[in-house]
């Protein structure tokens, strides 16, 4: 309960969700007794009750606690001191960026064939024996038929290409989130002026997106071709029986062939092809959506010079509030509630919290 002599004042102040605005007054009149009104605190049982048209939480019956018995740890209003204002808030999730790989296409290997290398040349065959003749008997030959090689056997090598099958797949870009907003539920209409909030959880369903990526089925190969080789057919005589009596030397006669030599054989190469990926930014978001209570500048406090000094603050944190005038404009309370969600501090109101952590000296 609140010390006698405090006032509470409510009323609501420019945010995303609404929060209360606490106001603590010195007594009006001397010697009088202040009511106290007794409010919903953060560590207050709820138990979820079920309508027709939405989902709500409701306060419990026995609840007795007030306002300023909140606890102090959790940034509650225990200690009150005249003039000091404070509002519940939501601190919101933290979204974080974060940067992923995303495999689009397998690793392979790629097959290179090196062809063979032949060398055109010419060879000397011989097609008649020399012999030994006489001119009296003369030397009996018989006919022969063989088979030259003009051209060996060549291995060669085909590449059968490799077969690649797209497929759809899902990456997720932003994940799932809950989200508190305020809302109307039939269990706080009768519990006006009581200080009593209501706030519903909604869920947020993550965000994906689908790419497509090609899978290796099956990888490059190669198949063996044989070239068989080429071979001339060469007629010569050869000598049955020799001649008798003079002798006569008979000269071999040749014959010269064209042929290919093989060089350097075909030769096959194997080079790895890394994978591809691509680089795709994700949100996710960390913490937890929570209500608190802070204590915020009064209407009192709120000076230009206040609002001018703040308004350079956020310009110099990347944060656009429109001209530094010292006026509370749209830019400005824009500015202040993205820079408030970004560093997890409650959202919607000019808090001693955010001063402080703009580094704001108050006072």
């Amino acid at each position: 309960m609140i010390k006698k002599g405090l006032v509470l004042i409510f009323s609501f102040t420019l945010s995303g969700c609404g929060p209360f605005l606490v106001r603590a007054e010195p007594e009006r009149a001397a010697g009088g007794n202040v009511s106290t009104v007794p409010a919903p605190t953060l560590n207050q049982s709820v138990a979820p009750v079920d309508t027709p048209t939405d989902r709500y939480l409701a306060y419990s019956d026995d609840v007795d606690t007030s306002i300023a018995n909140l606890d102090q740890d959790a940034g509650g209003l225990s200690g009150i001191s005249p003039g000091q204002c404070w509002v519940y808030a939501q601190v919101k999730h933290k979204a974080v960026k974060d940067n992923i790989d995303v495999l689009m296409q397998d690793s392979t290997t790629k097959i290179t064939v090196t062809p063979a290398e032949l060398k055109r040349g010419l060879t000397t065959v011989v097609t008649r024996e020399g012999a030994v003749t006489y001119k009296i008997i003369p030397a009996k030959y018989k006919q022969v038929i063989e088979q030259v090689v003009v051209r060996p056997e060549v291995v060669r090598y085909k590449v059968e290409p490799a077969v690649y099958a797209q497929k759809e797949v899902e990456v997720v870009v932003e994940q799932a989130r809950s989200v508190m907003e305020p809302c109307e539920t039939s269990g706080t209409q009768f519990s006006k002026g009581t200080g009593v909030q209501a706030f519903c959880s909604s869920l947020v369903p993550q965000k994906t997106r689908k790419i497509i990526r090609k899978e290796l089925i099956k990888p490059e190969m190669t198949r063996m071709i044989v070239e068989p080789a080429e071979t001339k057919e060469v007629t010569r005589w050869v000598v049955v029986a020799p001649a008798q009596a003079v002798s006569v030397d008979v000269q071999p006669e040749t014959e010269r062939l064209d042929v290919e030599n093989l060089v350097s054989a075909e030769s096959v190469t194997l080079n790895d092809v890394p994978p591809v990926t691509k680089s795709m930014v994700v949100t996710r978001y960390e913490g937890e959506a929570k209500v608190v209570s802070r204590r915020a500048v009064c209407d009192a406090d709120m000076t230009k010079d206040l609002i001018k000094i703040v308004q350079r603050k956020l310009l110099d944190r990347g944060y656009y509030p429109g001209r530094l005038d010292g006026i509370v404009g749209t830019r400005t309370i824009d500015a202040l509630k993205e820079y408030q969600v970004a560093n997890a501090l409650a959202v919607g109101a000019l808090t001693y919290e955010s001063l402080q952590q703009l580094g704001v000296e108050t006072h």
